[in-house]
């Protein structure tokens, strides 16, 4: 008899932010390194609403977060073995800079149409993608110059009213982890740390 497949706890809270991003809606929620903003990473008008959220400039590039490899693959034009083995190798969470992205808003990418992707592993998160089906445009639930909220409750009033959707998961934890490794290949596979 096959053994039933358990319901993680934050199932109906996952659903509902798949449908809120679905719609265009940014969300609010606990990531895998701090209380992050996100949205559609395709959809020019949800990455607005997220920057004017955060009072960010338009010409600031923001990094997406993908479930797995083959978003990843999906979503930039070459990925160089070296960044594999990154991804693979790390211990904490890496965001890795990789020439020519696509099947995202523009307005997101880097110099030369830079992608900065990262694969997330916390289970909520990778959920949430794979309900997407692409990755999401991700920033720290903070107004631009003030400091990143390790908990829910730093976070700024003003970006709690004005999401669509605030997660319960993970809402009464204090986020300590250390802002996200990050790497940039050139397109002859050279790389660069960008920040430890």
């Amino acid at each position: 008899m096959a053994r039933k497949k358990a319901i993680e706890p934050w199932r109906d809270d996952a659903l509902e932010a798949v449908r809120t991003l679905r719609s265009g809606g940014v969300i609010l929620h606990a990531s895998d390194t701090v209380w992050g903003l996100a949205c559609d990473a395709s959809n020019p008008e949800a990455v607005a609403k997220l920057r004017a959220l955060k009072g960010r400039d338009e010409g600031t590039p923001i990094l997406v977060l993908a479930s797995d490899d083959c978003m990843i693959q999906n979503h930039v034009d070459e990925v160089p073995e070296q960044a594999w083995d990154l991804y693979d190798a790390a211990d904490r969470p890496t965001t890795i800079v990789l020439p020519k992205g696509k099947g995202v808003d523009e307005s997101i990418k880097g110099p030369g149409g830079s992608l900065a992707i990262r694969r997330i592993n916390e289970p909520w998160c990778q959920f949430v993608i794979r309900g997407l089906g692409k990755p999401v445009a991700s920033s720290s639930a903070n107004l631009s110059g003030v400091p990143t909220p390790k908990s829910f409750a730093e976070i700024d009033s003003s970006i709690c009213s004005g999401v669509d959707f605030v997660s319960s998961h993970r809402k009464t934890e204090v986020l300590n982890s250390p802002p996200s490794f990050m790497v940039s290949f050139d397109e002859e596979g050279r790389f660069k740390i960008l920040r430890k």
